[in-house]
């Protein structure tokens, strides 16, 4: 049997690879996330205003630039007790953030 392809059957092949792939990618992702990363800062425990400032400088618990991490900026200092893995940070005045976190306000550590 001589089976051509069509035109359609290529397009829908050609659409339907990168969502397998995506949804693949995906998948890896959500398996990979172990559930143990450090989280410094309980928004339940906030205040709007602390709230805000967080919001306002864009602060994430997880740096998306391994080069420019909480840990590597001046602002923060390390926990006291050095138990928890967490820091503090001068922006936020003082209250805990990841060392693998980042803000809009990172500064390199002169």
């Amino acid at each position: 049997m001589d089976k051509k392809l069509s035109r359609r059957t290529v397009l829908l092949r050609g659409l339907q690879l990168p969502m397998l792939g995506g949804a693949v990618a995906a998948l890896a992702a959500c398996e990979s996330d172990s559930g143990d990363s450090l989280v410094c800062a309980d928004p339940a425990s906030m205040s709007s205003a602390q709230e805000s400032v967080r919001r306002t400088l864009k602060y994430t618990e997880i740096s998306s630039d391994p080069a420019k991490t909480c840990a590597a900026c001046e602002f923060f200092h390390v926990a006291k007790d050095g138990t928890d893995g967490c820091g503090t940070c001068e922006m936020f005045s003082g209250e805990p953030v990841n060392p693998q976190g980042h803000c809009d306000s990172w500064s390199v550590d002169s």
